[in-house]
């Protein structure tokens, strides 16, 4: 669950390098993504009718959303 407590629903997938396949599911009130490993049980052909995503992993996901609120905070500045 996101901190704001809203609602969130399955975005789209991506494929680890080690062939894992990975859910994404993004918070419907603030954006917050959370990944989840498809599980044995998973629907793994309802899986792929979501979009496919590049992958990245947590830590790149909080430093965009760092450089989101940072830009919106100070108009105009770049994050190298």
């Amino acid at each position: 669950m996101s901190s704001c407590g809203r609602r969130m629903e399955p975005a789209g997938y991506f494929q680890r390098p080690n062939g894992e396949y990975v859910l994404i599911h993004q918070c419907l009130g603030c954006g917050f993504e959370r990944f989840n490993r498809i599980a044995a049980d998973d629907d793994f052909e309802l899986v792929l009718t979501l979009p496919a995503l590049p992958p990245r992993t947590s830590s790149e996901v909080r430093a965009e959303r760092w450089e989101e609120e940072l830009q919106e905070t100070l108009p105009g500045t770049e994050v190298a």
